[in-house]
């Protein structure tokens, strides 16, 4: 059984990851920042199978560092694919007001450990070598819509990332992609009663890209439920 790394998978996205692993009958490594988190996990996604938790520091630049030595140690499973979604810091303090650390401290949420996760986890997959490798980065619309000041600009420096890895991936066993998601995904009941996109559904669009090798260097694109069932996607770098 192949596994899947998850970085952010406390979060309503990770939740989504999490369901299109088990669905697409691949176990799941998720990152947790403690016990506590590793419930909140269990509880969003209603199981413990197939989940394997353990704990780090995504902020740190050692953070997944420190998980993928131990999965070199043999302490941790191996694994073909990795999921970012790490973030959620969304303060409403407009541009006038922003000071340079409100911009840091997202940057630290939003960006860092994404970027972090890559630089920690491509070098072992492309050691690894295997030609069904996968690593998906989801990233979110205020980037392009503006809304919030700070969260805005980290995902701006999301997209950026997604391009550079698409580049950098083009001719190597990984197929790196970019979720573009332009919905409210939450994870349980609380979506119905906030008119959002459940985490289980969102789910689809995962499992459609594990199960798409044709699918590679792109942006799926995720703003409207239809985007679900008939996918939206193009080359990042045409």
């Amino acid at each position: 059984m192949q596994t899947v790394l998850i970085v952010g998978a406390t979060g309503n996205i990770g939740a989504s990851a999490i369901h299109a692993a088990l669905r697409s009958n691949l176990h799941v490594l998720a990152i947790v920042r403690n016990q506590a988190s590793a419930e909140k996990l269990f509880a969003n996604v209603g199981t413990r199978e197939d989940i394997t938790t353990v704990e780090a520091d995504i902020t740190s630049d050692r953070g997944v560092k420190d998980v993928v030595e131990k999965v070199w140690k043999g302490e941790l499973p191996a694994f073909q694919h990795v999921y970012a979604a790490a973030g959620g810091l969304f303060d409403t303090t407009s541009i006038l007001d922003l000071t340079m650390e409100d911009v840091r401290k997202h940057m630290r949420v939003n960006f860092e450990p994404n970027l972090f996760a890559y630089q920690a986890t491509i070098p072992y997959l492309l050691k690894q070598n295997d030609p069904t490798s996968t690593w998906t980065l989801c990233t979110g619309a205020s980037g392009d819509n503006g809304g919030r000041a700070a969260a805005s600009m980290t995902q701006g420096a999301l997209y950026s990332l997604a391009n550079v890895a698409c580049l950098d991936n083009a001719d190597t066993n990984v197929r790196f992609n970019e979720i573009y998601l332009g919905l409210f995904v939450i994870a349980g009941a609380a979506a119905e009663q906030f008119g959002a996109m459940e985490a289980s559904e969102f789910a689809i669009v995962y499992e459609k890209i594990l199960a798409r090798p044709d699918i590679k260097g792109c942006r799926m694109m995720v703003c409207q439920r239809e985007d679900l069932t008939d996918l939206r996607f193009s080359e990042k770098l045409e």
